[in-house]
């Protein structure tokens, strides 16, 4: 049995430690609310395009709600959370992989791009939103 996944700080995840997580395949989030808000930030998208792309990784679904949150949080806020064209390029990123799960986020956040107006916090900023229909 491998060990259980630890962060030096939750609050700052290193890819490392993210990944080290994403495989653990018990694994649970390591504070009780809001691991999705802490873990989400624009340093990682490429990070969990990997991981929401691969079949094997137990936290996929996890890391696909990541990314909608990533892009209804850019829009959210205009982009100051995260540059429209960094956002664009990680949309580039995901069609490219030719995953059906990326592939949509990627096509749903280009609609988004085209129209900021459509967007709506459920949708994008919630679990049970798009990402639970990852297709």
């Amino acid at each position: 049995m491998s060990p259980k996944p630890t962060f030096e700080d939750v609050a700052n995840p290193t890819p490392a430690e993210m990944a080290a997580w994403a495989y653990a395949p018990e694994a649970q989030p390591p504070v009780a609310q809001d691991w999705d808000i802490i873990a989400t930030r624009p340093a990682f998208g490429s990070l969990f395009l990997t991981f929401a792309a691969d079949r094997r990784c137990p936290q996929r679904r996890f890391f696909l709600s990541c990314l909608y949150l990533l892009a209804g949080d850019a829009v959210r806020t205009r982009f100051w959370t995260m540059p429209e064209a960094v956002l664009s390029a990680l949309t580039d990123e995901a069609m490219s992989v030719g995953e059906a799960w990326v592939g949509t986020w990627g096509a749903r956040t280009r609609a988004l791009l085209r129209s900021p107006e459509s967007f709506e916090y459920e949708d994008w900023c919630d679990p049970s939103g798009l990402a639970s229909t990852p297709t």
